[in-house]
C-alpha cells in the first residue's frame, strides 16, 4: 500500500494524541522515524483538504482541525494512494498473437479496478477513531467486529421526492439488512421539488435540485450524530426543471447540474461550507430528433463527471446524444458528441470503475447501451445495445436509472411501466451485456434506486413507496423481500457512507 498512506494516518493520530493537538514537521517526523520533507509534503496535502491547519510564530506548527470519528481510511486513500493497486507495467501487449498475453491488460486492469474499488469501499467504513482504538488495544478483533454489531446490521440512506415547499421533501431512512424492513428516522421541508440528491465523498454534505419551472440547486450541511439537514445555501440554476446534480472529483469542487426543459448545464463552485456558490459556466444545448412529443428540443437529463474530473458526460434525451465537455476550472468546454440512434432519448450514464466502458440508459426506446470508454481522451464509443424489457412484453415503458453492483460485476436499470429492475452480468474483456434477469419492484413507476452488496432499494413515485430487494452479491439476482416504506412520491435514493452511519447509529 502506498507509504504516504501510512504517513498520513501517523501525522493525524500523533497530533491527536498532543494535548494541544499541535507540533511542527521535525517533532512528527522524529515520531515515525522519516524524513521532515516527507512528511512536510504529507501536511502539505492534508492541509489542501481542510485536515489540519498551520499556527504561525515561535512555538507554531500543524494543528489538527478535523475530528478523527468524521475521518475515514477511505477520504485518506483517495488523497494519497487512489490509483496504487493498478499495474505500472504488464507482460501482455494487446498486439501479440498469443491470445493469453493479448488479453492479459484488459482482464488484469479490470481486476485491479475491482480491487481497489472493494479496498475503497472497506477504508470508507473505518474512521481514524476506530484505527486508534485498535492501536489503543492490541488483541485486534476480527474484521466483523471493527464496527459495532447495531451498525453492520443496518443501512441509512436519504430519499429525495417530489413536495411542496410546506411538505417534507426530504427523508433520512434506516433498513434493516436482516429482514429488509425500513423506517423513516426524520425529514425536512422547505424545498419544492427535491427530486435528485447527492452527497460529497465524506457524507457531509448533501445536494437537492429543486425540479420546477425557475430551477434552483441547495446545499445542505449533514449532522455527523444524527443526520439531520441543515440548510447552508440555494442557488438558481436560470435554467429549467433540474433534474440531476454531481460533484466533480478532485479539488476543483464543483457541482454540475442538468436542467431537463430548458436544456441547461450548469457548473457551480462550492463556498468555503460547501454550499453552492457562484456560477462559473451556464451552457444551453440546442437542437430535436424524431419523436415529436418527446423530442421537439434539448432536454439535458444528467451530467456526469469522469472519475478523473477531467471531463463530463452529458444525455441529451432531445437530441439523442452525449454531449462531452472538458472541464477547465469550473467552465464546460464542448470536447466531443457521441452519437445515439434517433428515438433512443439518452437519460442516465455511468462509467464504470475499470474505466474501460460506460453505459446508458435510453428512456425512449427501452434499450441500455453499453460504450467503450478511453478516459485519456474523453472519448466514447458505441460497442452494444440491448433491449431493457424481456421479449414478451409489449406495453407502454420509460427506462430510468442505471447503476452497477458493488464489485462492478453486474450492472442494473430501471424501467417504468414494466416495473421492473433489469440485471446484465458485464463481460470484463469486452465490456458486452448479456444474461438479463427482471425483478418486480413491488410498486410503479422505479424512478431511482441504489445498489448495496446485498439490497437494491427502489424508489416508486407513482405507488408511493420504497421497495427493499434482497440482492445475492455472488450471482446478482434480485429478489423481493416484501417490505416496503410508505414515502409520498418518492424519487432519489442515496445511501450514506458506511462510516458516518456508523458514527450515527452509535
Amino acid at each position: 500500500m502506498n507509504s504516504e498512506l501510512t504517513v498520513a494516518v501517523h501525522c493525524l493520530l500523533f497530533l491527536n494524541s498532543r494535548e494541544e493537538r499541535m507540533a511542527n514537521s521535525e517533532q512528527i517526523a522524529c515520531s515515525v522515524a522519516t524524513h521532515p520533507a516527507r512528511v512536510r509534503k504529507v501536511l502539505s496535502l492534508l492541509r489542501r483538504h481542510e485536515l489540519v491547519t498551520t499556527k504561525e510564530g515561535a512555538h507554531g506548527g500543524y494543528l489538527l482541525k478535523a475530528e478523527l470519528s468524521q475521518v475515514s481510511l477511505g477520504d485518506l486513500y483517495r488523497i494519497f494512494a487512489q490509483g496504487s493497486l493498478r499495474p505500472s507495467w504488464c507482460s501482455g501487449s494487446e498486439h501479440s498473437s498469443c491470445a493469453i498475453s493479448s488479453n492479459i491488460p484488459a482482464v488484469m486492469n479490470q481486476i485491479y479496478g475491482g480491487a481497489e474499488h472493494q479496498v475503497e469501499m472497506y477504508f470508507d467504513r473505518l474512521p481514524l477513531s476506530e484505527v486508534k482504538r485498535l492501536l489503543d488495544e492490541p488483541d485486534h478483533r476480527k474484521e466483523e467486529d471493527l464496527m459495532s454489531e447495531k451498525s453492520q446490521d443496518v443501512w441509512l440512506f436519504y430519499t429525495g421526492s417530489y413536495a411542496e415547499n410546506k411538505d417534507p421533501g426530504i427523508y433520512l431512512c434506516e433498513l434493516q439488512r436482516g429482514t429488509g424492513e425500513m423506517r423513516i428516522l426524520h425529514s425536512i421541508s422547505g424545498l419544492v421539488n427535491p427530486s435528485f440528491l447527492t452527497l460529497d465523498a465524506k457524507g457531509l454534505r448533501l445536494y437537492a435540485v429543486s425540479e420546477q419551472a425557475e430551477g434552483r440547486v441547495a446545499g445542505f450541511e449533514v449532522d455527523p450524530k444524527d443526520g439531520k439537514l441543515s440548510m447552508k445555501g440555494e442557488k438558481a440554476t436560470l435554467g429549467a426543471d433540474p433534474c440531476y446534480l454531481a460533484l466533480q472529483p478532485g479539488p476543483e469542487r464543483h457541482l454540475l447540474v442538468a436542467n431537463y426543459s430548458s436544456g441547461h448545464v450548469n457548473a457551480f463552485a462550492l463556498d468555503p461550507e460547501g454550499a453552492p456558490g457562484d456560477m462559473i459556466s451556464l451552457i444551453r444545448h440546442e437542437g430535436s430528433s424524431v419523436n415529436r412529443q418527446r423530442q421537439e428540443s434539448a432536454h439535458a437529463h444528467s451530467a456526469v463527471p469522469s472519475l478523473d474530473g477531467r471531463f463530463a458526460f452529458v444525455s441529451d434525451l432531445g437530441t439523442d446524444q452525449i454531449v462531452i465537455y472538458r472541464l477547465e476550472c469550473g467552465q464546460l468546454v464542448k470536447h466531443g458528441v457521441t452519437e445515439l440512434p434517433p428515438g433512443a432519448g439518452p437519460r442516465h450514464f455511468v462509467i464504470h470503475p475499470s474505466e474501460r466502458f460506460a453505459y446508458g440508459m435510453n428512456e425512449l426506446n427501452n434499450t441500455m447501451t453499453a460504450y467503450a470508454f478511453d478516459p485519456m481522451e474523453g472519448r466514447l464509443e458505441v460497442i452494444q445495445h440491448v433491449s431493457s424489457l424481456p421479449t414478451e412484453f409489449h406495453g407502454e415503458n420509460y427506462p430510468a436509472d442505471i447503476h452497477f453492483s458493488p464489485d462492478g460485476r453486474y450492472v442494473y436499470g430501471s424501467n417504468r411501466g414494466h416495473d421492473s429492475i433489469v440485471r446484465f452480468h458485464l463481460d470484463p474483456k469486452t465490456g458486452r451485456l448479456d444474461d438479463p434477469a427482471w425483478t418486480s419492484v413491488e410498486g410503479s413507476w422505479p424512478r431511482n434506486f441504489a445498489v448495496l452488496e446485498d439490497y437494491v432499494l427502489v424508489a416508486n413515485q407513482n405507488s408511493g413507496n420504497i421497495a427493499a430487494l434482497r440482492r445475492d452479491p455472488k450471482s446478482g439476482h434480485l429478489t423481493p423481500t416484501a417490505h416496503s416504506l410508505k414515502v409520498d412520491k418518492p424519487s432519489c435514493i442515496e445511501p450514506l457512507p458506511a462510516n458516518l452511519a456508523a458514527g450515527m447509529l452509535q
